[in-house]
């Protein structure tokens, strides 16, 4: 009991941290998985992992390999597409391993259990929690279900925080636009025209010819 406190304890010391700084999602995934001892992966609704973390007792010879942007194997894809809701107590005797070129992993009984992520009532992400010989325990469940809730909230605070910094940029763009005069707007959108065309140069004397304008106001904009 006193053990299941302590990690509920670390948890939520992980939880307080995430609430006002952001912390990178393999930083994260390295923070929990040595507190429940498990592996971790996060990954897309195409299996693509984007961040990840290998518990201690779990290293095998192709830890040192980076399993960024690897995909999961297709059984855990099958599984996720088909449930909407978390799906625990899985068991393989001898599971594939998630290396790819790699047949089999070099742990036999492997437990893991998987939750979907989701983002305004859409799937958008999964967590996948591995150990090997060792069931998960009932007191396991509930800090894989913990763990699930911090990593969701984390991902949905920096997807909001990205979806507001684009704001700000785009409000940015807008008055700077808002602010050229009629002959620099006329500038921008023919630098803009030379931009998009297969010359790869642009040259402000031509641009300045076509709109009627001086190269002074071209480069200014």
């Amino acid at each position: 009991m006193d053990d299941i406190v302590s990690k509920i304890h670390r948890l939520n010391t992980v939880f307080s941290k995430s609430a006002t700084t952001v912390i990178p999602l393999d930083a994260l995934c390295d923070e929990l998985c040595g507190i429940i001892g498990c592996n971790i992966y996060l990954f897309n609704p195409d299996g693509h992992i984007f961040a990840y973390s290998i518990a201690q007792k779990f290293l095998c010879p192709y830890t040192k390999y980076s399993l960024e942007k690897q995909e999961l194997p297709q059984y855990y894809m099958d599984l996720f597409g088909k449930n909407n809701v978390s799906v625990t107590d899985r068991y393989n005797e001898r599971p594939e391993c998630t290396y790819a070129g790699v047949e089999f992993c070099t742990f036999s009984d492997r437990y893991y259990s998987m939750y979907p992520i989701f983002s305004g009532f859409k799937k958008v992400a999964g967590i996948l929690f591995i150990r090997y010989e060792t069931p998960f325990s009932e007191s396991d469940k509930v800090l894989c279900e913990y763990t699930n809730a911090i990593v969701s909230i984390e991902m949905l605070r920096q997807e909001q925080e990205k979806i507001q910094q684009l704001s700000v940029e785009i409000a940015k763009a807008k008055l700077a636009v808002n602010s050229l005069t009629f002959s620099e707007k006329k500038a921008a959108c023919a630098v803009l025209e030379e931009i998009d065309g297969d010359k790869g140069e642009v040259f402000l004397n031509s641009v300045a010819n076509k709109t009627y304008t001086t190269p002074s106001t071209v480069s200014s904009t």
